[in-house]
């Protein structure tokens, strides 16, 4: 045990010591307050314009906390360089002489990106909130953390970034090499669902909702369709994931030469 805090110290220490994982962070709170400001000004000023259905499905906590959606990316690439940069380096050489038992090494990695993330993640989720329901209080268009689902689904974006850069860290270590890992998780994350939209309503019930960030997204809204899983079992499928990316991953890290 003490040798693993040892480990979870030095892990800490390389993550705050690379100036890339300030910027990142600090792309990550803009991106996921500002964006979500703006979404949110956007949907109150034309909220008149809107028919029936789309009053049904309008969802002042999931916009006010939309933006986060897109800081998730800034938060993967820490997540992602926390493993990655030490192949492109070398430096894995030395950390594996160090801990032989390599699964640990990328337990801690998971652990230590994992509670900076929560950390960031709730600060910027409430944020984003607060700041959001403030612009839909100028048309009684607001909600609040007593209303039903909402504190879940504020709470529900930290988890989900949470969840993303364990999954992004499962990715780092399958592939080892930044751009493409990077690549990969943008893919999975970004470009997966929305190509998923173009599908049939009956494909994205049988498929698309299984998507990582579909499935995780459940859980940082308070409207819920057929097409979409309920918040919990989404978020168990996202869940499910990133254990599988950390498991092959460390998987290949014990088996492969460094």
């Amino acid at each position: 045990m003490t040798e693993f805090v040892e480990l979870l110290h030095s892990e800490w220490t390389k993550l705050r010591t690379v100036r890339s994982t300030y910027w990142s962070t600090l792309v990550a709170i803009v991106l996921g307050v500002g964006l979500s400001a703006a979404i949110s000004a956007a949907n109150a000023s034309s909220f008149h314009t809107f028919d029936a259905s789309e009053r049904v499905q309008f969802d002042p906590t999931a916009l006010s906390t939309s933006g986060l959606f897109f800081a998730q990316l800034a938060l993967g690439v820490i997540a992602v360089l926390s493993i990655t940069a030490e192949f492109s380096t070398g430096m894995i050489r030395t950390t594996l002489c160090a801990v032989p038992q390599r699964n640990r090494v990328i337990a801690a990695k998971g652990v230590v990106v994992a509670a900076v993330t929560w950390v960031v993640g709730v600060a910027t989720a409430f944020a984003a909130f607060f700041c959001g329901q403030a612009i839909f209080a100028r048309k009684n268009l607001q909600v609040t953390l007593g209303d039903p689902g909402v504190a879940r689904a504020v709470i529900g974006a930290a988890l989900y970034l949470v969840v993303l850069v364990l999954f992004a860290v499962g990715l780092g270590a399958i592939i080892r090499h930044t751009a493409g890992a990077i690549t990969a998780l943008v893919g999975l994350v970004f470009v997966l669902p929305a190509v998923s939209n173009a599908f049939p309503d009956r494909w994205q019930h049988d498929f698309a909702r299984y998507l990582p960030a579909n499935s995780g997204g459940a859980l940082t809204t308070t409207y819920h369709n057929y097409t979409s899983l309920s918040p919990w079992i989404g978020f168990a499928v996202f869940c499910i994931w990133a254990a599988a990316a950390l498991a092959v991953g460390g998987y290949l890290l014990r088996r492969r030469d460094v």
